[in-house]
């Protein structure tokens, strides 16, 4: 749940025993950390500390507030509502439950500390003890809204009456019931208390019959409209001896996981995040040479995705994640041309190194409002999701991410917990509402990807990632945020902490007779460039194996290196001579790529040999005119002519403007973004809940002075929950001005439905007749 300050007991924040406390009694900093803490209350920010506290009892921010709470703050908040509803008043009719009956109905031995920090999020009023009175400790009663939010509390149905016997004749009554009316009791007790049964002509039907009957008879449960039973509150909570709970989990679970130790952590680490690094080098290159077309949607069609995934050698689920991180950070982006619009590579991030390129991309994931997992699913529509298109926004999805990492750390360093161990671990944290099974096995899928996990435990760059521990991290795990100091601290500490586990660079290659190059380890930089440029990598893992073959070797060609420089490089970096074979393989390249030669004219192609200009010219995609019998001219950029020539299966080198061969991948380079698919920054009110307050408090002294509607609909929702009368002005349609006395029983949908006390009948109002509303 959310980290909020307790209250201050020094604080105003009691208008006196025995009186509720309302938002204005609060201090400042009382109302910023419940700003902080339940951010909808701000968004945007009301006019008046009264209209905060009408928001705050709104069934929507209240379900918002009890979405975020754990297990034994949800307990004591519906043992609240419970016990207020079915409990008779104190001694002396003080409102509100004690501390101590909360205490024994929930099992928990102390719940100060938990009520503190309810009434701190407004869910409930804490009311000080008459010191006068007899009897020590608090009271407690539900905050206005919170029990029309929470119709059921703790399974009790609170709003039924209690059947024609008494709960605790009931509890009597109950102790000799046959053994079928007794299963049917025992299944309502504890909730749902409500129980329907199918039509059934069977043998089991008259007995099924016969035990509702039996129940019925005794008043233990009362009949519902659509024929089944419901057991009252009182009743239930008589049948439960008193407690709302039973079993309550005061911890969240953390059963017993396998144990991956540090050496496994940091290799699988490792392995994962190199082996991202090398799918993402491949879709700048993919890309770059053949820009992934855009649907209309701005996505990226299925087709497309899965022939990258085949140039990648990666999974479709990864390939996915990889996309959408990759223009998460700007490594990608969209571009146009003749035919729409075009994803292709910003080549902004191509000399980062391998650590600071990953934990651009593992922040980006931990932080995106993008539900990756989504992709390849229905929308309500209908249509399939596809990589990149809008709408993929969770307001969800950045916080369980962190919350899943952060349940990680609930076990032991180095435990790699089941996914139904997490999924029971969040559920204890949130039990209102639970992330589902599929979103929290998405992330956990997404994070081995990763690397931020390594065989299901948190690797130690997922740990920096994260963050580390202590009021920081309590923080950030309440609004999301990085620790202090930045994401580009985050960012650091996690590209040095997978550089930890990074095994050192091997800066010597082996080559072998038979055209392959074998690295004993991670490969440097330098060789890593080198062979990607001139060979086909065959397999990855604890070495590098990679082949030179023709088709590569044509490739280094043609970006630019001739064999001289080529075998240079080799004799630099290998260990052993390079072999007769491959230095023939390379020459050899070099002069199958001596005929013909494209230049920007817009461009030209020449070659030795008049014939083969002669039939390309005849070729109407080239756009080819004759001008010498060796020398052609073409409307196309050299880099596009030189495609489609290598399409034929011709050989051609691109000449630069002073005649040198320059390296062409005839690749399409799109602009940075400008922006981002993350989180999106708090509003200017969440910024400084400080000055949000100061001008709260400036609206309410204004409202005081003038005419306020939000007063006048705040003063009715306290009559209804106090049950008091009071004097309501009200404006006719003509402008004649009644006064009258008013006990109001609801305020909903912009009216309000009360009994005139004077005339004994009920009434409906609009709440824009009401000129003004004062105490009785």
């Amino acid at each position: 749940m959310p980290t909020i300050p307790s209250p201050d007991p020094a604080a105003p924040t009691a208008a006196g025993a025995g009186r509720a406390p309302t938002l204005a009694n609060r201090s400042d900093a009382e109302l910023a950390a419940l700003l902080r803490a339940r951010p909808d209350l701000a968004t945007p920010l009301p006019g008046s500390l009264t209209a905060l506290a009408a928001r705050a009892a709104t069934a929507r921010s209240v379900q918002l507030a009890v979405a975020g709470l754990d297990t034994p703050h949800l307990a004591v908040l519906d043992a609240v509502v419970a016990l207020d509803a079915l409990l008779p008043a104190g001694d002396g009719d003080a409102p509100g439950v004690p501390e101590a009956t909360l205490a024994v109905a929930t099992g928990l031995a102390e719940v100060g500390d938990v009520l503190e920090r309810l009434h701190a999020l407004a869910l409930v009023d804490l009311v000080a003890a008459d010191p006068d009175a007899a009897g020590t400790g608090r009271r407690t009663s539900p905050a206005p809204g919170v029990a029309a939010a929470r119709p059921r509390p703790a399974g009790l149905a609170v709003t039924v009456p209690a059947g024609t016997a008494e709960p605790a004749a009931a509890v009597a009554a109950a102790a000799d019931l046959p053994a079928a009316a007794r299963r049917i009791l025992d299944a309502l007790t504890w909730g749902p208390p409500v129980g329907t049964f199918a039509d059934d002509d069977g043998a089991g039907a008259s007995s099924l019959t016969s035990a509702v009957a039996t129940l019925t008879e005794r008043g233990l449960v009362r009949r519902t409209a659509d024929g089944g039973v419901v057991l009252p509150g009182a009743t239930a909570l008589a049948l439960r001896e008193g407690r709302t709970h039973r079993d309550l989990a005061v911890a969240p679970p953390t059963p017993a996981a396998a144990s991956v130790g540090q050496e496994t952590r940091a290799a699988e680490s490792a392995r994962a995040a190199l082996e991202l690094h090398q799918h993402l080098v491949a879709l700048v290159e993919a890309w770059g040479a053949a820009p992934a077309g855009a649907l209309r949607s701005g996505g990226v069609g299925v087709r497309e995705i899965r022939r990258t995934g085949t140039a990648l050698g990666a999974p479709e689920t990864t390939t996915t994640l990889l996309v959408e991180l990759a223009a998460a950070v700007g490594e990608i982006g969209q571009t146009h041309d003749e035919d729409g619009a075009l994803w292709a590579p910003t080549h902004a991030y191509d000399d980062e190194d391998v650590t600071a390129r990953w934990a651009r991309l593992a922040h980006a994931w931990l932080h995106s409002d993008r539900a990756f997992a989504l992709v390849g699913t229905r929308a309500d529509d209908g249509a399939l999701r596809s990589v990149l298109e809008p709408g993929l926004e969770r307001g969800w999805a950045a916080r369980l991410r962190r919350r899943v990492l952060l349940a990680l750390t609930a076990w032991p360093d180095g435990g790699a917990p089941t996914l139904e161990a997490v999924t029971r671990h969040l559920a204890w944290e949130t039990p209102a509402s639970p992330p589902p099974d599929w979103a929290v096995a998405a992330v956990l899928t997404e994070a081995a990807v990763l690397g931020v996990t390594a065989a299901g435990a948190l690797s130690g760059a997922g740990t920096a990632l994260l963050g580390s521990g202590g009021p920081g991290r309590e923080r950030a795990e309440a609004d999301g945020s990085d620790e202090a100091g930045g994401s580009g601290t985050v960012v650091a500490a996690s590209a040095a902490a997978l550089a930890a586990d990074l095994p050192p660079a091997v800066e010597e290659i082996l080559l072998q007779a038979d055209l392959t190059a074998i690295v004993p380890g991670r490969p440097s930089r330098v060789i890593e460039e080198l062979l990607a440029r001139t060979s086909e990598i065959e397999s990855r893992g604890s070495g590098l194996t990679a082949r030179f073959t023709t088709a590569s070797l044509s490739r280094a060609v043609e970006s630019g290196l001739d064999a001289d420089e080529i075998l240079a490089t080799l004799t630099d970096v290998s260990r052993t001579p390079v072999p007769q074979a491959l230095e023939y393989a390379v020459r050899d390249a070099q002069r199958r790529h001596g005929g013909l030669r494209a230049g920007p004219a817009a461009s030209y192609l020449r070659s030795d040999d008049p014939g083969t200009l002669t039939t390309l010219v005849h070729e109407r995609d080239l756009r080819l005119r004759l001008l010498a019998p060796t020398v052609a001219v073409s409307e196309l950029p050299a880099a596009r002519l030189a495609s489609l020539l290598r399409g034929q299966a011709q050989a051609v080198l691109v000449e630069g403007p002073d005649g040198v061969v320059v390296r062409t991948e005839t690749t399409t380079v799109a602009a940075v973004p400008r922006g981002s698919r993350t989180t999106t920054a708090p509003t200017a009110e969440l910024a400084d809940p400080e000055a949000a307050v100061a001008r709260l408090r400036e609206a309410d002294a204004r409202a005081a002075r003038e005419s306020d509607p939000a007063s006048a609909v705040a003063a009715l929702r306290e009559a209804v929950r106090a049950q008091t009368t009071v004097w309501v002005t009200v404006v006719g349609p003509s402008g004649a001005v009644d006064r009258r006395r008013l006990a109001p029983l609801r305020v909903q949908g912009g009216h309000v439905v009360a009994r005139d006390v004077e005339r004994e009948s009920d009434l409906t109002i609009a709440l824009h007749r009401i000129g003004g509303v004062t105490p009785a």
